[in-house]
């Protein structure tokens, strides 16, 4: 198909007049479906994360051990609750900037910083988990191997993590460096 022929045909599709209240509709947070989604796991995991701490004094003998590890065993919790929480508030103000670059170049930067975050709270979190679990613990060789296979996946949690936030990162890099 030849360029003037494609210009033509384009030019030539309508596009649906769509009234601008229900643009607003459909823009609104209630209606969006990433929005939706993500207020669906953010309540999924806060009741899940409740029923544990409800019970995990009595269930995992943390009346036995001293009261700054049950401390950051609950601020090891709650630190992926906020950093959902920052995604959520991420996810719902797009746009800061006069044009698609300045507010793609605004998201980047902020993107940056939460992806940071999203890798350090995801070790302080299995941290505090392993401090927990293993506190006052007697080890013998099969706990220390145990304990350097979760070390292992801890690792290469990490790597993954850091790999992944690096492609999205990158593009959208290549995304901003289109408009330039």
């Amino acid at each position: 198909m030849e360029f003037n022929e494609m210009k033509s045909t384009w030019n030539a599709v309508r596009t649906p007049t769509i009234p601008s209240a229900e643009i607003q509709a459909m823009l609104s947070e209630n209606k969006h479906p990433v929005l939706k989604g993500i207020r669906k796991q953010l309540t999924i995991e806060i009741i899940g994360w409740c029923i544990f701490l409800s019970c995990y004094y009595t269930m995992f003998d943390a009346n036995l051990k001293p009261l700054w590890i049950n401390i950051l065993l609950v601020l090891s919790i709650l630190l992926p609750l906020i950093h959902n929480l920052m995604g959520y508030r991420l996810a719902k103000y797009l746009v800061h900037g006069a044009n698609i670059r300045d507010s793609l170049k605004n998201y980047l930067s902020k993107i940056k910083i939460y992806a940071i975050i999203s890798i350090v709270s995801r070790q302080i979190y299995l941290a505090g988990f392993l401090l927990f679990f293993t506190y006052d613990l007697r080890f013998n060789t099969s706990r220390y191997v145990l304990l350097a296979v979760i070390s292992l996946i801890f690792l290469v949690q990490l790597w993954l993590l850091t790999r992944l936030w690096a492609k999205r990162l990158k593009n959208l890099g290549n995304t901003i460096a289109i408009f330039r």
